[in-house]
This record gives C-alpha cells, structure tokens and sequence, in this order.
C-alpha cells in the first residue's frame, strides 16, 4: 500500500511540472504572435527616424532642436508599440536607446532606433523558438 501510495504522490507532482512547464510555454507562444508586416513597418519607422537625423544634422543650430522634437514623437510611438505588443517591456534596451538618441550630435550619428528594433526582431525571431523547443523536448 505505502508502495502505491508513493507512486501517486510522484504522478501529482510530475502533473504539477508538466502543467507549470505547458503555461511557460503557452506564455512565450503569445509572445511571439508579432507579424513580419508590423516589425516592417516600424523598422521603416526606425530606420525614416534615423535618416531624419541625419539630415538634421547638417542644419546646425535648429536641427538640433527639431531632431529632439521629432525623437520624442518616434520615443512615444515606439513605447506604445512595445508595452501594447511585447507583453515584456525591453526597458534597459529603450532607456538605453532613447538615452543615446538624445545626445546632441552621437545621437544623431547613431542608428539607435533601428538597432533597438532589429534585437527585438531577433529576440522575437530566433531566440524564442529555441526557446520553445526547448521547453517542448524537456516535457516529453
């Protein structure tokens, strides 16, 4: 009987695991649910952020304004983007991204935004599903 009684407790518990291990998972799943469309589209947005500064920089005094001006917008855009549609906010990377940017003449010279959104591509991308088979192959 104590036999018996051992093994259901192993079975409950491997259930509990098995379950635990199914909602990880099931959240990362969610995770990557983004399109190649709506990463296109806001690299595109990125990438039209860092050409304008650029161009700005070359207009001395007020373009340095304006880039300012025009980081905020793309910041809030982007922040939108990222708490609506990540479900983990990557906040070391966008403070660190929007900190960079906001530097007078580095920040105009550096592709900030358009690396801040391709890692997030290749977190979602390649990463994750590593990650998920991973995960997949420990519950068999």
């Amino acid at each position: 009987m104590a036999d018996y009684t051992e093994q259901l407790n192993q079975a409950r518990t491997q259930e509990k695991k098995d379950e635990k291990e199914d909602n990880l998972a099931g959240q990362i799943g969610t995770i990557n649910q983004i399109t190649n469309v709506e990463f296109i589209l806001i690299l595109l947005l990125a990438i039209a952020k860092d050409v304008l500064d650029w161009i700005l920089l070359f207009a001395l005094g007020l373009g340095l304004f304006l880039s300012r001006i025009t980081n905020l917008f793309v910041t809030a855009i982007l922040w939108i983007w990222c708490f609506s549609r990540l479900h983990k906010f990557p906040t070391k990377r966008f403070i660190g991204s929007f900190s960079i940017e906001m530097l007078p003449v580095i920040g105009d010279l550096s592709p900030t935004w358009t690396i801040f959104i391709v890692t997030i591509w290749i977190e979602q991308r390649i990463y994750l599903p590593k990650l998920l088979k991973r995960a997949s192959k420990s519950t068999k």
